[in-house]
């Protein structure tokens, strides 16, 4: 099962770091996590705690960059998956005395980071500092914490082991009071039981009367009671299920005037009126429709419209009001297969209420360029999430809209550091616009990408620089756009003309020096020793766009 997976991951991994990798993607399922969501917490190496991958979950999305959390409200689930795994015959306790040791370490809100360097590996601290603010910034959170153990040949577990698993678990439970802590050993039975477990393409939609259907076939509108609704679009694990919006966790707009009004409804205790009479309802698109009187299931349903209603509706049964009411919400459900066809739905339904930028951005028309002129060039661009993650396509081949977004941010942009630790900031309006113009080349797409992706190798393939590889990519290619080009500030045609072959590794080693540099100087100046937060510190892109550009006018043509 991981050598087949291994002929679709990316080549760049390391046996640990695919195995670990592989147990993430099975054992996050339900989740629907992208190749970005996994790469993002896999941190073995050197210094890594006893921990192969930490992943932090809010209401169901994954969480990889330092943007706030804004706007959530109360009672969100947060979620963190702690996964270690051994290609091993047994379980052993000494891997599970590291994480008694090292979790209530990193789960310290008093913690000196400086000190725990010494120990432990950036990525670690990082992603468990996100973590500790998201429980610190959401309000009242609901904390669930899963530590799963694989042993990839493991067949029993010796009962002395699970005793000390079980004390893993109090321990970390006495960290936060009130959290749901669960210990999971997941040995070769289990794991196989994971990977043959296939996610639902399909649900069935229960509603409270037979659909109207349109002359169209599979157009239906129908009223679905509200415990009914909450239920379709919710996850096994009581989760808000990220894989029906096309969307991201802040697009979620939070406390706003439209949202108190759709609270204030709910909370409304008016038993003449229904809420379906006061609310714009909710739009999903299928691939397939199939109805039987007051049922309809769906083919990969995608909730188009109605992204605050459905959070504010998920977010009632949370609040602790009583949530067994029999009011009815309104529902439209539509099948469309072609993918130009759901784009126009998109775009129309939101006209009036927003969906979220994420989600509406995918329909753009210089989005379907890109990925029409990426696939002339044998790369699949998913301009939605997890388009063409399930159709067993090389990671290679696959372009997200996050990795465009780290290339354009660095080599158009010039704010590596936005890249770096507020990713999701591409959907902002002003940023967005200057990234994905329509008055871009559409070579200039390929060519930062192409750019971004030889900056990457470059770093993975060499051992002293892969554990930073995330630290060093995004400046790496805003120095190399500005050393190519020959421009002080590239533009989008400037960046399209640069040659297919890439940067020479000469350049990329020299360029890289620069970076050491100012990383070291910026250390010197303020006494910061993460490279992460270096790394997102505007004032040393600042800096190396000051050493780039003086690059640039002494350094000879490559």
């Amino acid at each position: 099962m991981i050598s087949r997976d291994r002929a679709t991951s990316p080549t760049s991994l390391t046996h640990a770091e695919h195995e670990a990798r592989f147990l993430a993607k099975h054992y996050l399922k339900h989740y629907q996590p992208t190749p970005d969501d996994l790469a993002s917490g896999i941190v073995d190496g050197s210094l890594d705690a006893g921990i192969d991958g930490m992943y932090l979950f809010v209401n169901g999305y994954c969480i990889r960059d330092d943007s706030p959390l804004a706007g959530i409200g109360k009672n969100a689930q947060l979620d963190l998956f702690i996964v270690q795994v051994k290609n091993t015959k047994g379980f052993r306790e000494d891997a599970l005395d590291k994480l008694c040791v090292n979790l209530p370490r990193l789960f310290d809100f008093n913690r000196d980071e400086a000190a725990l360097s010494k120990t432990v590996n950036a990525g670690v601290i990082e992603i468990s500092r996100r973590f500790l603010r998201a429980y610190r910034n959401l309000e009242m959170p609901s904390l669930r914490i899963f530590i799963a153990y694989a042993s990839l040949r493991a067949t029993e577990l010796h009962p002395n082991t699970g005793e000390k698993g079980e004390v893993l678990r109090s321990t970390i439970a006495g960290c936060f009071a009130g959290a749901d802590v669960s210990m999971e050993f997941l040995d070769a039975a289990r794991i196989t039981d994971l990977v043959r477990e296939k996610p639902a393409t399909s649900r069935k939609l229960a509603l409270a009367e037979n659909p109207i259907s349109t002359d169209k076939a599979g157009g239906y509108i129908a009223v679905v009671k509200l415990d009914e609704y909450e239920r379709f679009i919710t996850g096994e694990s009581g989760e808000l299920d990220a894989g029906l919006f096309d969307a991201n966790v802040r697009d979620y707009e939070g406390e706003t005037a439209v949202n108190r009004s759709i609270q204030g409804t709910l909370e409304s205790e008016d038993v003449g009126v229904d809420f379906w009479w006061l609310n714009n309802g909710v739009t999903i698109v299928a691939t397939r429709v199939q109805p039987a009187n007051k049922l309809l299931e769906l083919e990969s349903p995608q909730i188009v419209n109605g992204l605050q209603t459905s959070n504010e509706i998920y977010k009632r049964s949370r609040s602790g009001r009583d949530s067994s009411d029999d009011r009815s919400v309104l529902i439209k459900v539509i099948q469309a297969q072609d993918s130009e066809v759901r784009d126009r739905i998109i775009r129309a339904t939101n006209s009036q209420t927003s969906l979220g930028p994420s989600a509406l951005r995918a329909t753009d028309r210089v989005q379907r360029e890109i990925e029409e002129h990426l696939s002339t060039l044998g790369l699949y661009y998913e301009r939605r999430r997890r388009q063409h993650t399930n159709n067993g396509i090389p990671e290679a081949k696959i372009v997200t809209i996050d990795q465009m977004g780290c290339a354009l941010l660095s080599a158009l942009g010039q704010i590596p550091h936005i890249a770096r630790g507020e990713l999701s900031r591409i959907f902002e309006t002003d940023v967005y616009d200057l990234l994905f113009s329509p008055e871009h080349p559409i070579l200039a797409y390929s060519s930062c990408i192409s750019l971004y992706r030889a900056n990457v190798t470059f770093l993975v393939e060499d051992p002293s620089t892969r554990p930073h590889r995330q630290d060093f990519e995004n400046h790496l290619t805003m120095l190399t756009a500005m050393a190519l080009t020959r421009r002080e500030r590239p533009s989008a045609a400037d960046l399209a003309a640069i040659p297919p072959e890439g940067p020479p590794i000469g350049l990329q080693e020299e360029l890289l020096t620069l970076i050491r540099d100012e990383y070291a100087r910026h250390t010197r100046v303020t006494g910061e020793l993460l490279f992460d937060q270096i790394a997102k510190d505007s004032r040393v892109t600042n800096k190396l766009v000051e050493r780039g550009r003086a690059f640039v006018r002494q350094a000879p043509r490559h």
